[in-house]
């Protein structure tokens, strides 16, 4: 299964240089065609290895945490009910900053938000500096109980924190990793959580080559600041874990991920034929690629983060070996309830981001993707559960 040279020119390389793709090491291969193994194993149809991971490389603690995080999720990972009833008079404000994940968890809130009995109000926010400061600004005037604000950076609304504070708003930053900058908790998502995830990404590049891959890359996506988080784990946990593994990085430009992001990846193996293994924070990009890399003469398998449901497809299709679920109907109903709790004087503290992250994500393979013919589900009996801990069940 590693990658080998075609005959088949798909992508050429001014494809390549016009995409910006921009390489580096994390270890000792260079941006040119790297050394690669001499034999690398790969898990059969039942997930078992034929031959023995390399010395050094800790493939046993790599599969233990897969294995972690290929476990349905059987309960939520808050238990303590509120400490008073709901006041029906409670005001969330809700920052749409018009993608099209903002309008998935606007519709999520709906739901979390009728169940909890409180009064929801979206705000459009834009995507430029001007426009999210203007809008936080008209937030502030308002001064809501909650302020929700996933993926719309603090760096944009800096001057509205301090009115937002003296108004008695409990701001929960999630989405973003620079909340240690503004003295706001670091929420769902954000940098704790995708420090997990990306040790979850290099663990897959272990357990997916049976501890025998040495040579794998990263496809970054840098306008998002959680995928240099990702990638910073990722450094660190095959540094301890695997230290003789190389990791390279290509930059996947955001504005491409739908369109010629498959197209770079293949230009990209092809340049590298000794390339093992590839992890990213966006599935999608894998989207299809299967097909294209029949038509190169590559098989290179790989693994990313937000698998959407044609990737859960390809999954159970055996298109793809493995993908890395998110639930985004449990994401935002467990931000609902940080801001219920904070607004009631509750404490709330992250300590230890795993088993949120596992909570609302899972590793998925070829034996249980076929589970989720209808898109990924993290624990079905979520919404019930939350209705008893918000005194609504």
């Amino acid at each position: 299964m590693r990658a080998r040279r075609s005959q088949v020119l798909v992508v050429s390389l001014a494809l390549a240089a016009a995409m910006g793709l921009a390489g580096c090491s994390a270890g000792d291969s260079s941006s040119g065609s790297s050394k690669g193994s001499s034999k690398v194993s790969y898990p059969d149809a039942d997930g078992k290895c034929s031959a023995q991971p390399a010395k050094g490389v800790n493939h046993d603690a790599a599969k233990s945490l897969i294995s972690t995080f290929e476990e349905k999720a059987t309960s939520l990972p808050v238990t303590s009910p509120l400490p008073k009833p709901i006041d029906p008079g409670t005001t969330v404000a809700y920052l749409d900053n018009g993608t099209p994940v903002a309008s998935i968890i606007w519709g999520s809130l709906k739901q979390a938000g009728k169940v909890a009995g409180v009064q929801l109000q979206r705000v459009d926010t834009g995507t430029d500096a001007q426009s999210i400061n203007a809008a936080v600004g008209t937030v502030a005037d308002d001064a809501p109980d909650i302020l929700i604000a996933a993926a719309v950076d603090a760096t944009f609304f800096r001057s509205q924190l301090a009115a937002l504070k003296k108004a008695g708003t409990t701001v929960v930053y999630a989405g973003s990793t620079n909340a240690d900058k503004f003295g706001l908790l670091d929420s769902q998502s954000g940098h704790g959580a995708s420090e997990v995830n990306g040790k979850v990404l290099a663990a897959a590049a272990i357990t997916f080559t049976c501890g025998t891959g040495t040579h794998f890359v990263f496809y970054n996506i840098p306008e998002f600041s959680f995928s240099g988080v990702q990638l910073d784990a990722a450094k660190a946990y095959l540094a301890k874990n695997c230290p003789d593994c190389s990791l390279r990085v290509v930059d996947i430009p955001v504005a491409t991920m739908d369109t010629t992001a498959s197209d770079a990846i293949i230009s990209d193996l092809q340049a590298h034929p000794d390339t093992d293994f590839f992890i990213s924070p966006a599935d999608q990009m894998q989207i299809g690629l299967k097909a294209k890399m029949d038509l190169a003469g590559i098989d290179v398998p790989g693994m990313g983060q937000s698998s959407l449901p044609p990737n859960i497809e390809q999954i159970a299709k055996g298109l793809q070996v493995a993908g890395y679920a998110v639930d985004y109907n449990e994401y935002t109903w467990l931000m609902l309830d940080e801001g219920l709790r904070r607004s009631q004087g509750v404490t709330v503290t992250y300590d230890d981001w795993e088993p949120w992250v596992k909570a609302i994500s899972r590793v998925l393979t070829k034996k249980s993707a076929a589970e989720y013919p209808k898109g990924f589900v993290a624990y079905p009996g979520m919404r019930a559960d939350f209705a008893k801990l918000w005194g609504k069940g």
